[in-house]
């Protein structure tokens, strides 16, 4: 069960970025929001670079995990 609040919670995050973004600022906007060391983790495993919508940023956390 913590693991599907995570996950919608992750989804909840991502959705609400103004993109585009760099990789920097969505963690940078995570630890801002205080979310859960895993969450953070799985974001910081992304490749290193700008993301262009939401779906672009979850294409990437899916391929990462």
């Amino acid at each position: 069960m913590q693991e599907l609040n995570a996950s919608a919670t992750a989804a909840q995050f991502v959705d609400g970025l103004a993109y585009p973004i760099a990789k920097a600022d969505v963690l940078a906007r995570a630890r801002e929001a205080e979310l859960a060391a895993a969450i953070v983790d799985q974001l910081a495993a992304v490749p290193d670079r700008t993301y262009e919508s939401a779906e672009d940023l979850t294409g990437a956390l899916n391929a990462a995990s």
